[in-house]
């Protein structure tokens, strides 16, 4: 007889970053089904209690090509939605550079932001005005390619303010290093120069964060049909 509660552990983990929809539940609890009779099986047939959990499990077919990851959403609250986080990132992005219009790579980023939040802006009033009219509106979305993306966004991001970081970090005090001196700051101007020249690249982590609410909306807007 096979311990149910190890089997439901494992099930449990396995599908644990999985959408809990009525397909991925049945999924589950199949998944479990076949893996209890796999474990009886196996034990029938001499193998011990343990051995037969791991060969069952190394057995089991990949889940991630048992699921359908196309959910149909509400596509233009979906966009709506979007816009409007968007907006709300880009402005929040816009304030936190405004000390940095100081320095002239920091006018350019204030005033892309400024711009970007006035388009994105632009464009959440416009679909606001038809929102009633098509909030009904379906289209099928791919939730897991998005999960992906999200993932790699983040990655990429991470990757890319290491790199800026190192790269400005050596950049300033490269010399220093070099001939062996000691690191210092000169000063208020120089220690907000210094500042700046790492928040600044921050403001990229706009990407991830809409990727990543792109995904978690697929969620919130599932149409969810009798």
């Amino acid at each position: 007889m096979t311990n149910r509660h190890d089997l439901e552990i494992f099930v449990d983990r396995l599908f644990a970053n999985q959408r809990k929809t009525k397909e991925v539940v049945d999924l589950k609890n199949e998944v479990l089904s076949n893996l209890e009779a796999r474990v009886t099986d196996y034990m029938e047939n001499g193998i011990a209690y343990q051995s037969a959990i791991s060969l069952a499990i190394e057995n089991m077919e990949d889940i991630e090509s048992l699921i359908d990851d196309n959910q149909k959403i509400y596509s233009y609250r979906f966009r709506h939605d979007l816009l409007q986080s968007a907006l709300i990132y880009s402005m929040l992005a816009w304030i936190a550079t405004i000390p940095a219009r100081f320095l002239p790579n920091g006018i350019w980023v204030n005033t892309f932001l400024l711009c970007l939040a006035a388009l994105t802006g632009a464009a959440y009033l416009s679909m606001s005005r038809h929102l009633k009219r098509y909030e009904k509106q379906t289209a099928v979305i791919n939730a897991g390619k998005l999960n992906q993306w999200s993932k790699w966004a983040w990655w990429l991001w991470s990757i890319f303010i290491v790199v800026i970081s190192m790269y400005t970090f050596v950049i300033q005090y490269g010399s220093d290093l070099w001939f062996g001196r000691e690191l210092s700051v000169d000063g208020p101007y120089s220690f907000y120069v210094t500042v700046m020249r790492y928040v600044i690249p921050m403001t990229s982590v706009i990407i991830p964060l809409l990727v990543q609410k792109a995904y978690k909306l697929t969620f919130q807007l599932e149409v969810n049909e009798p």
